[in-house]
């Protein structure tokens, strides 16, 4: 063998196992970011449910649903680093309140006009009764986010009809 040969084998021994330490270290922080992405996503859509959850119980002890709907920062929760907030509107409300761009931050429940709610279950009390079965529309938006600088995000919007029943007098 000539002399300085081991030396070119051992950069190139070298050079190779670096190259595959850099792919692993690639990979590794990949599937870092992308469980954190997965966690951030699952606490959006379970904060978007609790607050289908919360507007459902106030439409329960609300006279007049209609005037329900609940701001960003009225449910707000923070814990571990991981700021968690809601309100009742779609992603573009949920757009305007980051941006500041000076439209809605939030939409009101209002009743669903796609079809007629179903009947009352074996009940007939007439049309004298003024009970009134009503389907409420309840656009829920969930902000979640994480990080020193809140850098990292994630959004759920979620739309959901509440069957409730309107006494308007006997």
């Amino acid at each position: 063998m000539e002399k300085g040969s081991m030396l070119v084998l051992a950069i190139i021994a070298t050079l190779i196992l670096s190259i595959i330490l850099v792919a692993g270290l690639t990979v590794s922080t990949t599937e870092v970011h992308t469980t954190q992405n997965h966690y951030l996503n699952k606490i959006s859509y379970y904060k978007a449910v609790e607050g289908v959850e919360i507007v459902t119980q106030m439409i329960r002890i609300t006279a007049d649903p209609g005037t329900i709907f609940v701001s960003a920062d009225e449910y707000d929760t923070a814990q571990g680093g991981v700021v968690r907030s809601f309100l009742t509107g779609t992603m573009e409300n949920m757009q305007n309140l980051t941006n500041g761009s000076g439209g809605p931050t939030y939409v009101s429940v209002k009743p669903f006009t796609g079809f007629d709610p179903p009947p009352l279950p074996s009940i007939s009390l007439g049309q004298s009764t003024g009970v009134t079965p009503v389907i409420w529309y309840v656009p829920v938006t969930a902000e979640v986010k994480m990080g020193a600088a809140k850098q990292k995000r994630s959004y759920t919007e979620v739309e959901a009809g509440i069957y409730s029943i309107l006494m308007t007098g006997y």
